[in-house]
């Protein structure tokens, strides 16, 4: 019978405040929820009997971060710790059996100077990222690329492991950057000195190496803005690359037609997530280097795009990886599938269970799961005793009972389809209708799950429900259902939109008059689009890196891209075309419509935002203020798109829930 134990005793994360006997939970403040985990990273040994677990405590204001290291065939003995100091890590591996690397992000100088670039007049923090190998007892200490004075001066990034080499235990390959070059080498590095050698110089373009064995057999080159995208090839023997595709980056970093997810035990042949022409969903397959060829459909399902897949280390296939509401795998060993169902079960079917590591036996798997209730846990299975065990909870001050569940809805369409939809529901929600904040996603073409939401938990803690609608046009659900969102940016996808607020609405859920819309991105412009449509509809309008002037929007794609680029051409197909389409790109712009808006518009846009142009921000909030309309425009110095920082989170959370508090 599958068991469930408690986690570790003496190793486990910091004690969890204690809430007074009978007292209601209180939701989390954003501080909470943007608060460092105790529990960052965990991973299984080479000869897969030990279990690294990364951890930091906070003790009289100091962040201590240490591993602890148990052995799998006694998770209840007392681990044994390896301490690392008052270092912020994120990420432990095992480099051998013996030593293991640890993922290490520096803020600040040895003179307490932070790290950083200056925009101009702006200075902008810019951490600096190292990989330093540690012995099991957490001394010994080598920085990876020591010696090697020019990548860890000119390198912000030097943590990139490319291959760790299972059949050299001495070393790992790593990508970084050779300023005598100007680009990217890849180089072997000895985890017991640091010591650096080069292997590989890519190009100026070049961004990242795919390898198998060790040997770099696909790179990665891209445009100065990252939207396209070259693959190419070296098949075992040969010298040089060859191009094997260009095509534009998804807005998951990914390229819609050729998604290289892994390597396979074949020499020179690689796994790759493709949709093919006469299929309606991406499927794995697998691809000669050699003959440039493609072979047998590894995973297919004709209602779900398959996204990613799992090999083990010796790269066999283990699962490929695919979204209903919650994360789904299909086994290549069938065998395997009972025992992920049962941890579902055991976890009551609430969570995400990601596949994160394995042994090479496969007899015990390392699972981490996410879900509305849930921003992170890991936990060890073993297929032999059919035992489950607790091994770290990330951030265990966030109990289940203090976060917002997550509801999966259908939503029935004015025109008969079927969207789903994701509903959060704040804790302690009486029966009467409630505020809500809609929140359509970014993309479009990606898609929204039943997963632990960081802005939907912050907005559910103030009381409101947040929808979250994969309308017509969004990714995940095949070709058919992203292309019908092709030239309806105005239309069918805000329509969809509408009609799950309508839904709420009308099943007593929702507050008529306490409704806003909050977006970022692609859902940024739907938050506005929704706001001229729907007039009466919301209180309170958020747009994040929106799009405003689609006009504008193409001309930038045009300028950036190149007229001829495949990129330019998703959004020409997507949007519509500037010359053909002139009246619909027109009707579909926000900042073109102000007039209609009536409710209050706050605008969050970075100033170095190289995918959504700042301009659209300023456009919006120009002809917003000249028609007389209620608007607050944002500008986070230095920031992109994503990947911001905690602090900057802080603020557009803190900036939004404040402004839709204000009106709803």
């Amino acid at each position: 019978m599958l068991t469930r134990r408690a986690m570790l005793a003496a190793a486990a994360m910091a004690p969890v405040a204690a809430q007074a006997a009978g007292a209601a939970p209180t939701p989390p403040s954003i501080d909470e929820l943007l608060r460092e985990p105790d529990v960052h990273d965990a991973a299984i040994s080479p000869d897969g009997e030990q279990l690294a677990i990364l951890r930091t405590q906070v003790k009289d204001g100091k962040k201590n971060a240490y591993v602890t290291l148990s052995r799998l065939a006694d998770l209840s003995a007392r681990p044994d710790a390896a301490v690392i100091g008052e270092q912020s890590v994120s990420h432990v591996e095992w480099a051998n059996n013996e030593r293991l690397l640890i993922w290490i992000t520096f803020h600040k100088d040895e003179k307490g100077q932070p790290y950083g670039l200056w925009f101009y007049d702006t200075f902008v923090p810019v951490p600096v990222k190292r990989v330093i190998s540690v012995d099991l007892k957490g001394q010994d200490p080598v920085v990876m690329f020591a010696g090697s004075r020019s990548v860890l001066r000119r390198g912000f990034d030097a943590s990139r492991v490319v291959d760790y080499l299972k059949d050299d235990p001495r070393r790992v390959l790593m990508q970084a950057w050779n300023d005598s070059r100007g680009a990217y080498g890849l180089f072997q590095v000895d985890v017991y000195t640091g010591a650096a050698e080069l292997v590989e110089q890519g190009v100026a373009a070049t961004d990242f190496w795919l390898t198998q064995g060790g040997v770099p057999m696909l790179r990665m080159d891209s445009n100065a803005r990252g939207t396209i995208g070259w693959v190419y090839g070296r098949a075992p023997g040969e010298k040089d690359w060859k191009l094997i595709r260009k095509s534009r980056f998804t807005e998951g970093k990914k390229l819609p037609d050729f998604d290289v997810v892994g390597p396979t035990p074949e020499a020179g042949v690689f796994l790759v997530c493709q949709r093919m022409e006469g299929r309606d969903t991406s499927v794995i397959r697998t691809f000669d280097l050699a003959s440039q060829t493609f072979g047998d459909v590894i995973a297919e399902r004709p209602d779900r795009d398959f996204e990613t897949c799992f090999v083990d280390e010796n790269l066999k296939l283990v699962a490929s990886a695919y979204w209903d509401d919650r994360l789904n795998y299909e086994f290549a060993d069938p065998a395997l599938a009972p025992h992920f169902r049962a941890v579902n079960a055991a976890l009551k079917n609430t969570c995400n269970v990601q596949l994160y590591d394995i042994d090479v036996a496969h007899k015990r798997m390392l699972f981490r799961a996410t879900g509305p209730q849930e921003p992170g846990s890991f936990q060890v299975y073993d297929r032999q005793t059919r035992r489950l065990e607790y091994v770290g909870h990330c951030k265990p001050w966030l109990t289940p009972d203090r976060l917002a569940k997550g509801e999966a809805l259908k939503v029935r369409t004015r025109d008969g389809a079927e969207i789903p939809a994701y509903l959060t529901v704040p804790i302690q929600a009486a029966g009467k209708p409630l505020p809500m904040v809609v929140m359509p996603h970014g993309g479009p073409e990606v898609r929204d799950y039943l997963d632990y939401d960081l802005t939907a938990q912050a907005l559910a803690a103030r009381g409101w429900l947040v929808l979250q609608p994969n309308f017509r046009g969004s990714g995940g659900y095949g070709r058919a259902f992203a292309e019908q969102g092709r030239r309806q940016w105005a239309d069918r996808m805000q329509a969809d939109v509408e009609d799950a607020v309508d839904q709420l609405v009308a099943a007593g859920r929702a507050d008529p008059k306490r409704l806003a819309i909050l977006g970022a991105s692609y859902g940024g412009y739907s938050a506005l689009m929704g706001a001229v449509r729907r007039p009466d509809l919301y209180r309170a309008v958020v747009s994040i890196a929106g799009d405003a002037d689609l006009i504008e929007s193409l001309a930038f794609s045009r300028r950036e891209d190149g007229v001829d680029s495949p990129t330019y051409a998703y959004w020409r197909a997507s949007m519509g075309d500037p010359r053909a389409d002139e009246d619909l790109l027109i009707r579909a712009s926000p900042a073109r419509r102000v007039a209609e808006i009536q409710a209050p518009v706050l605008l969050i846009h970075g100033t170095e935002d190289t995918i959504v142009d700042p301009k659209q921000s300023r456009l919006m909030a120009k002809a917003l203020k000249a028609a007389g309309k209620t608007c607050d425009l944002v500008e986070l110095k230095g920031e992109g798109h994503r990947g911001w920082s905690d602090a900057t989170w802080k603020t557009v959370l803190e900036t939004a829930t404040a402004f839709i508090g204000k009106h709803i």
